[in-house]
Parts: structure tokens; C-alpha cells; sequence
């Protein structure tokens, strides 16, 4: 009887985990289910892992399927927990090394409702980037105030440190605050500008050509593809009880398709200005979608994953209850990634940021 239940469930998990991986092949504005599928993939992964050692504790040689499976698509594994190690940073080097800092940062807490409890925590927040010694600062939901000093960060980041910006508001209120993304350079930037979407949204991608000392040129993009617009409070809500689940599901799963629809435009965009660049690329930022989704897998294929090539343990870079990664850093193979590091001790934002450290390799 047990084997016939575990062989179910292997039969199962093997569907699962076929259509889970075709789906993400799968752009979602041509058929929005998949999305879902996609979003799915981590629940087959682990029903395999776990059907690997019930079969080994029932019938050892049937363990061999699920084996082969998690070795086939030991790629889709190490998405989500990668045990890579990186390499030591050299302290003197001819070769030409990126710092790079990348911080979804949450208008610097600027609200009062995120500083209530802590009056001190945006001008810590501020402190802490500013003073990072990453050369380039990608920074998300970034916020610049003029008229008040702790929120002067073009100054305090840029100016202050020795560094060139590039900001790109998608809103600008009354009083004269920015809000957007920006891109900080100790390199000097030579070109700058934004990939337009078909559609119009709040949400941007930005880049800057960098000119490095060895006279080299990175191209450096900082995205914020369309959020998934979910609060973690309303999936609690959905969990606690039937009448929840069935209101705020719906609600939560038609917030889900759209974001997936729009993150399928806004990334096909993407690429195709990446693929046009004529230098080696790097890519940051909040990417709003989880490592199994079309989004990712579309960026993949052209591009190295910074947590997947450096990366320790499950890389998780949301900071509340919910364990996702979807804040990350790509890059061309013409770098060469030396470290990389999800900064979970860092806890000002709902984000925690991601430094790494990169080889432009010469001509």
C-alpha cells in the first residue's frame, strides 16, 4: 500500500517538476496560468527531495528516479540554495575590480509611519549607504529631499563620497521630493538613460556607461520591475480562515496575474536593450518575481547570477516572514563574479541589500 502511495506521488512530483520548468519557458502575457505554474515549481523540487529518501528508507533502488531528477535539474535547485562559495578578494590587483552595492532602500523610511518606533532609523539607513565603500550604488525606491538635510542624498551619497549620479524620478511631489532609482558611480559616467516599456508604469529600468580606469566601459542597469503588490498581512489574513482565503485569494491571485503579465513586457524590453549593448553588462536590482518565474528565466539565459555563482545557503532578500529572494544581481561573462553577499544583518528596509565584487576582464 505505501508503495503504491509513494509511487502516486513520485508520478506527481515528476509532472509537477516537467511542467513546472516548461512554464517558465512560457511568457506570461501569452497565457497567464503559467505564471502560476512557474511560481509553483519550489513545492515539486521539494516533494522530489523529500520522495528521494522515503524511497531510499522503502525500496533503495527506486530511489534512483527522484535522484536523477534533482541531478537533471540541479540548476533549478541551485536557484534557490546554492552552496558556492566565493572567491577571496585580492587586496592588491592589476586587474580591474567592480564594488557594487545594490539596495532596494524604501524612500530611506522617510514615512513616519516607518520610523514611529525608531525616529533615528532613516538617518542611520542614510548613514550606512552613504558611507558604504561600494564604487556603484544601485539603489531602488530611492528618495531625494533637498529641503532637509537628512534627505539630501544626492549630496550625502554622491558629492560627499566622491561619487557621479544618475537619477530618474517617476514621481516628484509638491514640495519638490524625488522618488525613483538612482545609480551611483566612483567611475566616471558617460552615457546614461532609461529602456522604455510599451506600457505606461510607475515601474523603471535605468543605466549608466561607466568608463573604467584601464579604459574599459560597464554598462550598469538598476531595475524595479512591477511589484507583486501582495502585503504579507494579507496573506496571513487569507491563511486564518475560509471567508479570508476565498475574498482576499481572489483578490491576491488577480494582483498576481497582472504583475506576472507586466513583468513578462517589461523584461522581453529589457533584454532586448541588454542584447543591443556594446559593453559587458551588469544588472541590479528588484526584480519583484521569484527564481522559477519566466521573468528570471528569461534574464538567465543570457545572463550569470550573481547568488547562484557566490552564493551561501537560501539567499533570502526580503526582510519579514514571507522567504523569497527577489532582489538580485546579473552580469555578462566577460566578469568575473569574486564575492557576493546578501546582507541579512542589514535590516533598515523591507529589502536587505546585496553587495559583490566583479573582475572586468581586459581585451
Amino acid at each position: 500500500m505505501l508503495r503504491k502511495i509513494l509511487s502516486f506521488f513520485t508520478a506527481l512530483a515528476t509532472a509537477w517538476l516537467l511542467l513546472g520548468v516548461l512554464c517558465q519557458y512560457v511568457p506570461p502575457h501569452v497565457f497567464w496560468p503559467a505564471g502560476f505554474v512557474a511560481m509553483s515549481l519550489p513545492g515539486a523540487l521539494l516533494l522530489n527531495l523529500l520522495l528521494l529518501f522515503l524511497w531510499l528508507w522503502k525500496k533503495p533502488l527506486w530511489a534512483l528516479w527522484p535522484l536523477g531528477l534533482i541531478i537533471l535539474f540541479w540548476g533549478q535547485h541551485n536557484r534557490y540554495f546554492a552552496l558556492s562559495g566565493s572567491s577571496e578578494v585580492p587586496q592588491e590587483t592589476t586587474e580591474q575590480l567592480v564594488n557594487v552595492l545594490s539596495y532596494n532602500v524604501r524612500v530611506f523610511n522617510s514615512y513616519k509611519h516607518l520610523h514611529k518606533d525608531d525616529p533615528d532609523l532613516p538617518e542611520r539607513e542614510m548613514k550606512w549607504v552613504a558611507e558604504h565603500p561600494a564604487d556603484i550604488l544601485c539603489l531602488q525606491e530611492f528618495y531625494h529631499y533637498k529641503g532637509e538635510a537628512p534627505y539630501n542624498s544626492r549630496k550625502r551619497i554622491g558629492k560627499d563620497q566622491g561619487r557621479q549620479v544618475f537619477v530618474d524620478n517617476f514621481l516628484v511631489n509638491r514640495v519638490g521630493a524625488e522618488f525613483g532609482l538612482a545609480i551611483f558611480s566612483r567611475f566616471p559616467i558617460v552615457n546614461k538613460g532609461r529602456v522604455k516599456f510599451d506600457r505606461p508604469t510607475k515601474n523603471q529600468v535605468i543605466f549608466v556607461d561607466v568608463r573604467m580606469p584601464n579604459k574599459d566601459t560597464l554598462r550598469v542597469y538598476n531595475m524595479h520591475l512591477e511589484s507583486m503588490a501582495i502585503e504579507e498581512k494579507e496573506v496571513g489574513e487569507a491563511v486564518e480562515s475560509k471567508i479570508a482565503l476565498e475574498t482576499k485569494g481572489r483578490s491576491i491571485a488577480r494582483r498576481l496575474k497582472g504583475g506576472f503579465v507586466a513583468r513578462s513586457h517589461q523584461v522581453r524590453k529589457l533584454l532586448e536593450h541588454i542584447e543591443a549593448s556594446p559593453y559587458p553588462v551588469l544588472l541590479c536590482g528588484d526584480l519583484n518575481d521569484l527564481p522559477s518565474s519566466y521573468t528570471y528565466q528569461t534574464l538567465r539565459s543570457q545572463l550569470e547570477n550573481a547568488f547562484e555563482e557566490g552564493g551561501n545557503g537560501f539567499g533570502f532578500t526580503y526582510n519579514g516572514k514571507l522567504p523569497i529572494r527577489i532582489d538580485n544581481q546579473f552580469y555578462s561573462p566577460e566578469l568575473e563574479l569574486l564575492s557576493f553577499e546578501v546582507l541579512d544583518q542589514i535590516k533598515f528596509s523591507d529589502h536587505f541589500p546585496l553587495q559583490a565584487t566583479y573582475v572586468l576582464e581586459q581585451d
